[in-house]
């Protein structure tokens, strides 16, 4: 995507974030990125695929670097585990407005667009699951189901976008080190 698409996509999640989805209009972006509004339609076809862009880039992002990590044959699970929480953080904490958009918004979606979108989460919360299941056939998270273990993980470190300030008390190597230590004790 172009610089200017880039910009149209982060201007709208500032602004949904901040107002709602049925708040926010398409002259208003196109206001604040100096555009007609009728040019936004050359980057998105409807304010909903737009929509649908906001909530894919960080969860594309996201599964790519995840992926990255499982399949890196040089690195031991706990190493992995370690990485995939870094990236995990990383990703919420530069997409803060997306997170409030999900929560908020995605019921703005159709049905088909949403499961696009759940299709994405689904897979991302499947690569954790694989570093949590190598892990446990390594001895750790004993009599434990890896799912509901990935998926108390991924909710430990998808709340972390209530309470997280970049200038709290810890920085975020420091906060993924706690999620780590819980994890991997």
């Amino acid at each position: 995507m172009k610089n200017k698409g880039v910009k149209i996509l982060n201007t709208a999640a500032k602004l949904i974030a901040q107002k709602g989805y049925g708040a926010t209009s398409f002259q208003e972006i196109a206001d604040i990125v100096k555009l007609h509004k009728s040019s936004l339609f050359h980057y998105f076809g409807s304010k909903e695929e737009l929509l649908l862009k906001i909530l894919e880039k960080p969860i594309l992002e996201a599964s790519t670097n995840l992926g990255i990590i499982v399949r890196d044959r040089e690195l031991e699970p706990e190493e992995k585990l370690r990485k995939a929480i870094d990236n995990h953080l990383k990703t919420l904490t530069e997409h803060l407005h997306t997170v409030n958009i999900f929560l908020n918004e995605i019921r703005n979606l159709s049905k088909k667009n949403r499961s696009v979108y759940m299709k994405q989460r689904k897979s991302y919360e499947e690569e954790f699951t694989r570093i949590i299941r190598t892990m446990k056939s390594k001895g750790h998270f004993k009599g434990l189901d890896p799912k509901i273990v990935t998926l108390g993980l991924l909710g430990m470190l998808n709340w972390t976008v209530k309470w997280y300030r970049k200038n709290g008390a810890l920085n975020l190597p420091e906060i993924s080190n706690v999620f780590y230590r819980i994890m991997n004790p």
